[in-house]
């Protein structure tokens, strides 16, 4: 019986060193590749940027109020809280103003027009797994949880009954998750291999092992509006978590982590592409990261809009290159908010006079410093660190940007049934086809057959229909 015992003993050891084997070459394999690093020992590469907004619109008044309803009266608990938030930002990004119930010299319109928060949606996919070292295709069972919230938004100046700002905004939430195990769809191989060893070692895994509840999610929902909301009415600085690439990236990676945003910037561009135009896309990804960190770094307008304008070319390049990763989505969706304002707020001259001299509120929604900010010297606000961003002009000036945005790749109809067939979201799809640097698009009736035949229809093609249109007169006037 002891002898039994040694050698099943013996049996189980040597099982075990196979598996510890098999996962030191799975890791060092990991370890050279580009992405994120979610099987890399080290983990995910988290930074922080400071997102500075100016605001969209000019406020004269001081006093304000927020008024929030519901068209469904079911709906009346989510306005209260939109109402409570919206005012607690306010207050805490702009110390001038203080709350007036009676009579408020800035009133806050808020109508819930659309709120919705679906039963999940079941669904089967093939998924890569690993079977005894080897990657393999297996049919898994997913489920999408998804929500969405409209408002239609006025702010009024109650004094001369102006309209100062209105719009309707819209946020929506959409994201995959493994049956039984309910982690994240997006997580990668190695992550989904370490979090259980991690958990059983009472570690905090990187991502969460489950989706939000819908009281989450309504949360979720109601603090993107009301960012929308404050970002367009007063100046925000609000700190916002980051990926970077890893890899081959690490080194130019460390120049990130001191704050040396033109150094890192640089190095990354001067950087040979890698041979693989899908690694290459990590690489892309993270000169759009440099870009943005020195856009909002950055006192210039111009500048920051330039920034902002290279940023957004260098994430649709790598969405291009690389539809299925994921986690590309979201610093798009935030750049075009960036790009958004800063197109806003240019306006003639004698607007950005007349809003500096303190007669009011401009119809076009000058902020108040405009003035003050255009007639300073072209420089850039001090980073956290020891360099000096005035050291050397931007390097990407306006007919760089031009250039590369004509020989970005284009976005094809094969490269939307890419995304599509990766399980890449429709409302992420019809993002990225109205973002898109440049569009190759052909809808003529086969290819619209063929799409359709992939399970691309419906809103994407409406939306490739549109971007197609819109792209014909730009291409006949070069």
């Amino acid at each position: 019986m002891q002898r039994f015992s040694k050698k099943s003993l013996r049996r189980s050891s040597s099982i075990l060193w196979y598996y510890i084997w098999c996962m030191v070459v799975f890791y060092a394999a990991a370890a050279y590749s580009q992405g994120f690093g979610g099987g890399v020992v080290n983990g995910k590469k988290k930074i922080l940027l400071h997102r500075k907004l100016p605001a969209a619109v000019h406020l004269t008044a001081t006093s304000f109020d927020v008024k929030a309803t519901a068209r469904d009266q079911a709906q009346a608990n989510i306005a209260q809280a939109l109402s409570d938030l919206l005012e607690t930002e306010l207050l805490k990004n702009d110390k001038r103003l203080h709350v007036e119930k009676n009579s408020p010299g800035l009133l806050v319109s808020c109508t819930i027009t659309h709120y919705e928060i679906p039963p999940p949606q079941s669904f089967t996919r093939n998924e890569v797994v690993l079977q005894k070292g080897h990657n393999v295709e297996e049919p898994k069972r997913f489920y999408k949880v998804t929500g969405a919230l409209e408002v239609a938004y006025e702010a009024q100046d109650t004094g001369s009954g102006r309209s100062l700002d209105s719009d309707n905004l819209s946020t929506k939430y959409s994201n995959e998750f493994e049956e039984g195990s309910n982690q994240s769809a997006d997580k990668t191989l190695g992550s989904k291999m370490v979090d259980p060893f991690k958990r059983a070692a009472g570690k905090k895994t990187e991502e969460s092992s489950g989706p939000p509840t819908q009281l989450d999610l309504r949360q979720k929902l109601i603090h993107q509006i009301v960012s929308q909301l404050t970002t367009r009415l007063v100046s925000t600085d609000e700190v916002v978590e980051v990926y970077l690439a890893r890899g081959k990236l690490d080194g130019a990676n460390k120049l990130a982590d001191s704050g040396l945003w033109s150094r890192n910037l640089e190095a990354l561009e001067t950087m040979p592409p890698l041979p693989n135009p899908k690694d290459d896309a990590y690489r892309l990804y993270n000169i759009g990261v440099a870009n943005e960190a020195l856009g909002y770094q950055s006192e210039d307008r111009a500048a920051a809009k330039k920034f902002f304008e290279q940023a957004a070319i260098n994430y649709g390049k790598a969405i291009d290159a690389r539809p299925d990763e994921k986690l590309f989505l979201e610093p798009q969706n935030r750049i075009e908010t960036a790009v958004a304002y800063y197109k806003k707020l240019e306006q003639p001259q004698n607007d950005t006079a007349q809003a500096s001299s303190g007669n009011g509120a401009t119809t076009g929604g000058q902020p108040e410093k405009s003035a003050a900010s255009d007639s300073r010297p072209k420089t850039t606000s001090a980073a956290p660190s020891n360099e000096s961003p005035t050291a050397k002009p931007p390097l990407n000036n306006a007919a760089k940007i031009s250039k590369e945005s004509t020989a970005a790749p284009a976005l094809t109809n094969e490269k939307i049934i890419e995304m599509f067939k990766s399980g890449v979201d429709e409302e992420s799809i019809i993002a990225t086809i109205r973002q898109a640097v440049r569009v190759q698009f052909d809808i003529s009736p086969d290819a619209q057959i063929q799409l359709a035949k992939n399970g691309v229809k419906g809103k994407i093609l409406a939306a490739m229909r549109e971007r197609a249109h819109r792209s014909k007169p730009a291409a006949a006037n070069q």
